[in-house]
């Protein structure tokens, strides 16, 4: 039996207008590469039309597509996702946490 890869998506939702902006990584652990994760995050930013800064503005959202778990953080300024460190940071803890609700599962489709 095979199992299809569905990878993990990556998003950027803008509050205010709602609007999403995601990208799904079949291979997530490019993620914990700090430059790729900043870029990665630059480019859903980049993609909104309205992305004005506004006072906790912004969604960052990590959700693994074969089970459905999700988490995000939220509240999060423009400068906040501008910001290497803190961008590079953020997708690797929500990542970490999506793979802590995996560990009991027998088999792990991600690649990891």
């Amino acid at each position: 039996m095979t199992t299809e890869n569905l990878g993990y998506t990556l998003a950027v939702t803008h509050r205010s207008s709602s609007k999403t902006h995601e990208k799904i990584w079949l291979k997530p652990m490019a993620l914990y590469v700090p430059d790729v994760a900043v870029g990665a995050v630059a480019e859903l930013v980049a993609q909104l039309a309205d992305n004005s800064e506004s006072e906790n503005g912004f969604v960052l959202t990590v959700t693994n597509n074969n089970n459905g778990v999700s988490v995000d953080k939220d509240r999060l300024t423009l400068a906040d996702l501008h910001d290497p460190t803190f961008a590079a940071d953020a997708v690797k803890d929500l990542i970490n946490i999506v793979r802590g609700y995996e560990s009991d599962e027998e088999t792990n489709v991600c690649g990891w």
